[in-house]
């Protein structure tokens, strides 16, 4: 895993390189563990859904009908969208031997906790054991609503002579905000792993003579509603998995001739030959200059995955050389072993 890390880090190395006093700039591309911890002990899944779906209200007319009738076909077609999303997702990660679709719990059995939107911790154990699967994926809700808003405005209409002239006409705007909620259940420690909720929205425009046909003027929406949907199950399937950031970190360029060369050097990706330039610079008189070689060898180090040697000699500028960058670099390298000690498990199942 150290070698996969440090290989990634040099890979990831991009050379942005911004001066500031004394110092230069450099972007790194880490790997950071899942915000989700799944434990080895799950490798069978069940995923299902407890929204409802929404009654089309009656009162409704014409315009407002027309668009309350599509969200309630985007209630079920969102809502599977939604589901298949994260399953193709969940197929993907070799952790798991089983990933299931349960869409066909009987409603006496999928009972809630009293007081709140989560599935009974006995009716977890229930489908658990009924379906064969270690632990519940669950879309806790879909909801779907939609804005309507109509201007004046003017548009190009061919006359009786077939010739285009300019109409008065109406400009309709429809936002949809989605909104779906996850939760993922672990009965053996009735725990519930994770739970987010995702917000997104799709913003459909059309012209036309009158609000009717502007909304027939729309293209593409009922697609758009559920390509946007099924993305929303696959950023959840991908939140399972660790991801890439990146980071900025500072190194001295500047103080002596061997910090000077050694710049250009790590401007041109040769970390080997400023590192030893950098070495020589431990044994300076001036503490301030050996503290700074220190810091920048905790940089290396960092770039090369070996964080407690990076903190070595972080802790060395500071305590030694009295280099109060260091103290919070200090820190930081820290939370980077935590991060990485985690991101090992994850990986190495």
């Amino acid at each position: 895993m150290r070698k996969f890390c440090a290989w990634f880090f040099l890979l990831g190395l991009l050379a942005s390189f911004v001066g500031c006093g004394s110092t230069k700039e450099i972007v790194l591309q880490t790997l950071e563990p899942s915000p989700v911890h799944i434990t080895h002990k799950i490798k069978r899944i069940g995923i299902v859904h407890r929204s409802i779906r929404p009654e089309a209200d009656e009162d409704e007319t014409g315009l407002n009908r027309m668009v309350a009738a599509e969200e309630q076909w985007l209630s079920e077609q969102g809502r599977n969208a939604a589901l298949t999303g994260l399953f193709n997702e969940l197929l993907k990660d070799n952790r798991f031997e089983t990933v299931k679709i349960l869409d066909s719990i009987p409603q006496d059995i999928l009972q809630l906790e009293m007081g709140n939107d989560s599935i009974s911790w006995t009716s977890v154990e229930n489908i658990c054991n009924t379906y064969d699967v270690d632990a519940i994926f669950s879309m806790a809700f879909f909801d779907t609503e939609t804005k309507i808003t109509l201007k004046k405005t003017s548009m190009m209409q061919p006359n009786l002579m077939r010739v285009k002239v300019k109409v008065p006409a109406q400009e309709l705007t429809l936002e949809t905000l989605i909104e779906n909620g996850w939760k993922i259940y672990y009965p053996n420690s009735k725990e519930i792993i994770d739970e987010i909720v995702f917000n997104d929205q799709v913003i459909s425009k059309g012209k036309g003579t009158n609000p009717i046909e502007a909304y027939k003027a729309i293209e593409d929406r009922k697609e758009t509603l559920v390509e946007q949907s099924k993305a929303s199950g696959s950023n959840y399937g991908q939140r399972l998995l660790p991801f890439e950031n990146s980071v900025e970190r500072s190194y001295f360029a500047r103080g002596t001739t061997n910090f000077e060369q050694a710049s250009v050097l790590v401007e041109s990706g040769d970390w080997q030959g400023a590192s030893q330039l950098w070495q020589k610079e431990l044994d300076n008189a001036n503490s301030k200059i050996a503290g700074r070689a220190c810091y920048n060898m905790a940089i290396l180090n960092e770039i090369n995955g070996d964080f407690r040697a990076a903190m070595d000699w972080a802790s060395k500028s500071y305590k030694d050389h009295d280099i109060k960058d260091a103290m919070e670099y200090l820190d930081i390298l820290e939370h980077r072993l935590f991060q990485n000690q985690i991101l090992e498990q994850q990986v190495s199942r």
